[in-house]
C-alpha cells in the first residue's frame, strides 16, 4: 500500500486501471499518491467529435477517475469510494495529442471526500487548461474479515 519511489500507489493505480471504462477509454496515471493523482489520456478518434478535438465525455471520465483516484489515496487499505457527484465546466476547446488531469483533495473525510481536477489539453509540450471540476465520493470502509 506504500507509495513507490516514483510518486505512485500502485494499489490504486492497478484497481482503478481494471475497471472497464478506465481500460476502453486508456487512462495512465503519472502520478498517485497523498491526495494527489495526474492522469494522461491519448488522443484516439474514438475519443473524439472533430480530428484532433476531445469529444467531452472523454475529458468529463477523466477528471472523475483523477479525482476520485486522489481521494481514495487517503482510504485505509481495503477501503473504495464510488463517485456520488461530481460537476465539470468546460473552459476551451481540448485540442491536442493529449490530456493531462491534475486532481487533489480539497476535503478528505470518513463518508465524504471532495476533490478539486483541471484538465489540460496538451499540444506541442504547451498545456492549455480546457476543463475543472469538483468531484465528490462515498467513501467505503473495508469489510471485517
Amino acid at each position: 500500500m506504500t507509495t513507490t519511489e516514483d510518486g505512485l500507489r500502485r494499489d490504486v493505480a492497478e484497481a482503478v486501471l481494471r475497471l472497464p471504462a478506465a481500460a476502453a477509454l486508456g487512462f495512465a496515471f503519472e502520478e498517485l499518491a497523498d491526495g494527489r493523482a495526474v492522469t494522461r489520456l491519448g488522443w484516439r478518434p474514438e475519443h473524439s467529435h472533430a480530428p484532433g478535438a476531445f469529444q467531452a465525455n472523454p475529458i468529463a471520465a477523466l477528471a472523475d477517475f483523477t479525482g476520485v483516484s486522489a481521494g481514495v489515496t487517503l482510504l485505509p487499505a481495503g477501503a473504495t469510494a464510488a463517485t456520488a457527484d461530481y460537476t465539470v465546466k468546460f473552459l476551451s476547446e481540448a485540442r491536442g495529442e493529449a490530456l493531462v488531469a491534475r486532481g487533489r483533495v480539497v476535503r478528505p473525510g470518513t463518508t465524504l471526500t471532495v476533490a478539486a481536477v483541471d484538465v489540460f489539453a496538451v499540444s506541442g509540450g504547451r498545456e492549455e487548461l480546457c476543463a475543472t471540476a469538483l468531484v465528490t465520493m462515498r467513501n467505503t470502509r473495508p469489510r471485517a474479515a
